[in-house]
Formats: structure tokens, C-alpha cells, sequence
């Protein structure tokens, strides 16, 4: 008993270790360039836990999606971290402007990738992977074409 005790209390004082390094700031904002372009706003709210808020627009389309994302260190190199999230989305497409075929968009997103911290910059950029799926209508063309790179200033 006392040794599963000793190993929890060990696993613990790891994963809290690994999560109190996970962060190396608290809010960044900037523009996010791939299929879901616009701006994107970051911020922790826990060592290991950020909301990503991103607004993308076009002339035919428009949406917000907010995602929950879980965010560790890659050991050893340094400023580099992984993460993953789940969301969710709200906007609207106006596809065929002479066939008024206009469409609200609701659904849920998945998101993966990478984060890099300038050391001496307050920068930082990610490529990520987000395929997302519509529950409103049968428009569902993100799952292969979510990947995007952003870059954010870093409010200190």
C-alpha cells in the first residue's frame, strides 16, 4: 500500500513538474495564414491549458471558433511545444452568390501542432493541423485542408 502511494505521489510531482514549465507566456494575438485565415488570440488560463480564439473572413464566409488546448514542452529544445484541442465553430457561407445558396455553419473542430517561442523576440509561430466538421449542412471540405501557420506577438 505505502508503495503505490510512493509511486502516485511520484507521478504526480512529475506531471505537475512537466505542466508548471509548459507555459512561457500568458495572452498572444496575430494573424493565422492557411485555409482558416484571420486572427487568432491565445491565452492561458492554467500552466498547460490555453483558449485559442480565431475570426476568419473572406467575401463569401465567415467564422469564430473557439478551442480548449492542452500544451506541453517538447524535451530538450528549448522554446519548441506541442498541443492539441477540441472546439468548436459559428459562422456563415455564401457560396454561389447567383444561386443564393447561403449556409449557417455550426460544428466542431480538432486541432494539432507545433509552437515555437523566440528566446529574444516577443514572437512566437505554429503550424498546425485543424479539420473541423459542419452539423448544420453537408459543406465539410475542412478535414483535409486545415493546416495553417500563425504568428502572434506575445504580451508580456
Amino acid at each position: 500500500m505505502k508503495l503505490k502511494r510512493l509511486f502516485f505521489a511520484a507521478l504526480l510531482m512529475i506531471v505537475l513538474g512537466t505542466t508548471v514549465n509548459a507555459q512561457q507566456y500568458n495572452t498572444s494575438a496575430g494573424v493565422r495564414l492557411g485555409y482558416d485565415s484571420g486572427i487568432t488570440l491565445k491565452h492561458f488560463f492554467a500552466p498547460a491549458s490555453a483558449g485559442e480564439f480565431i475570426l476568419s473572413a473572406s467575401p463569401n464566409y465567415f467564422q469564430l471558433t473557439g478551442m480548449y488546448e492542452y500544451q506541453q514542452p517538447i524535451p530538450d529544445v528549448s522554446g519548441l511545444d506541442w498541443y492539441v484541442g477540441i472546439g468548436a465553430h459559428l459562422g456563415g457561407i455564401h457560396r454561389h452568390r447567383s444561386d443564393y445558396d447561403n449556409a449557417f455553419l455550426l460544428g466542431a473542430d480538432l486541432i494539432g501542432g507545433v509552437e515555437y517561442v523566440f528566446p529574444s523576440a516577443p514572437f512566437n509561430v505554429s503550424l498546425d493541423w485543424k479539420p473541423s466538421f459542419n452539423f448544420t449542412n453537408k459543406y465539410n471540405d475542412y478535414w483535409y485542408s486545415g493546416f495553417a501557420l500563425s504568428f502572434r506577438y506575445i504580451f508580456k
